[in-house]
């Protein structure tokens, strides 16, 4: 085998990324994984190796590390390396370093483009998009797959080794903050690599023990951090957070859309309603004081708000009557500070 077919299979590369390959890795990061040949290795093994000196070996795997090309864990004599895997890098690239997509286009513009007949198709036709669309597609389906048991255990009401996400109403918002130390901000990979909408990436934020030396990001102030939320609100994201925050601390919040961020597709894919997220609320809806504007039905992500067909009179205007089907409502609460006749309210889950 040569060197870049064993670094496909120790790196667990799509084969759809092989031809590719030099937008996502360099031949030194290859050479180092296929060089660890899936062990775990020092860095007077890896100096050893590659003929070269301890300081050379721990510079070299330091960066990868910290580029998600290996990973490492401590043992009583020192840290030992050994190969990541494409997942892994993909989300670190989604997230910090969007060059691979820059590169991509490059690599097939230089290709299959040049031949195309007619010049103006749709972009979906561009084979660097659909190129683009296909790692979203794959890297869905790992954390997909990945995520299976976990799902299967909530459903049966299993003990599970992390708690399951919640939805955190805007009012608490105060109360997280006040309970933090350290708050970083990371991009949103889901909707850095999905691109199936147009809302604000840099919006995801880790806490106090769970901000690690690859978390990365921008530190940031209670403030700012405060801001960060609302703008996320008012682009109509559903906020997420771990649902022991309150008993254990924050860990994390994710500012989330329905389009692009996995845990909601797939919760929606699985019919995990209630369960993943976990959901004690629900919306209520005030009929007498509804306007019927349909401003909900833009804001609500699960069709719980919709255009009905009946129509009324309202303000010597006809207009259709805005129907709400509570059964579809997951209770995230993005939807009350939208009415403008505070006709929604949210209410405990009976």
């Amino acid at each position: 085998m040569s060197m870049v077919e064993k670094f496909v299979v120790l790196f667990s590369v799509p084969d759809f990324v092989v031809p590719y390959l030099s937008c996502f890795v360099s031949e030194s990061q290859m050479d180092l994984v296929v060089r660890l040949d899936g062990q775990r290795c020092s860095v007077s093994d890896v100096a050893k190796s590659m003929g070269c000196d301890l300081e050379q070996a721990g510079v070299l795997l330091e960066d990868c590390y910290y580029k998600s090309i290996v990973n490492r864990e401590v043992r009583d004599e020192g840290f030992v390396y050994f190969g990541a895997d494409f997942y892994g890098r993909l989300d670190f690239l989604c997230k910090f370093d969007e060059s691979y997509k820059v590169n991509l286009k490059r690599c097939t513009d230089s290709g299959e483009n040049k031949n195309r007949v007619n010049k103006d198709q749709k972009a979906e036709d561009d084979i660097g998009d659909r190129l683009l669309k296909a790692l979203d597609d794959w890297c869905y389906q790992v954390y997909a797959e990945g995520m299976g048991p976990y799902l299967e255990q909530l459903k049966n009401n299993e003990v599970v080794d992390r708690a399951p996400e919640t939805f955190l109403l805007i009012e608490d918002l105060e109360e997280l903050l006040n309970s933090v130390s350290e708050i970083r901000m990371v991009p949103c990979n889901c909707r850095k690599l999905a691109e199936r909408c147009s809302k604000p990436t840099e919006t995801c934020l880790s806490f106090d023990g769970s901000i690690t030396d690859r978390t990365f990001g921008r530190p940031l102030s209670k403030d700012e951090a405060r801001e960060i939320v609302k703008v996320a609100h008012r682009n109509g994201l559903m906020h997420q957070i771990n649902s022991d925050w309150r008993e254990k601390g924050p860990a994390w919040l994710c500012n989330c859309c329905s389009c692009c961020c996995y845990p909601t597709r797939l919760a929606q894919e699985r019919g995990m309603k209630g369960i993943f997220p976990v959901s004690n609320q629900v919306a209520l809806r005030d009929d007498v004081l509804c306007l019927h504007c349909g401003v909900c039905t833009k804001r609500c992500n699960f069709s719980a708000f919709y255009v009905g067909d009946t129509e009324m009179e309202m303000n010597g205007k006809l207009r259709k009557m805005i129907q709400f089907d509570q059964d579809k409502c997951w209770g995230c609460g993005i939807c009350v500070d939208s009415c403008v006749a505070k006709a929604i309210s949210m209410t405990r889950r009976v």
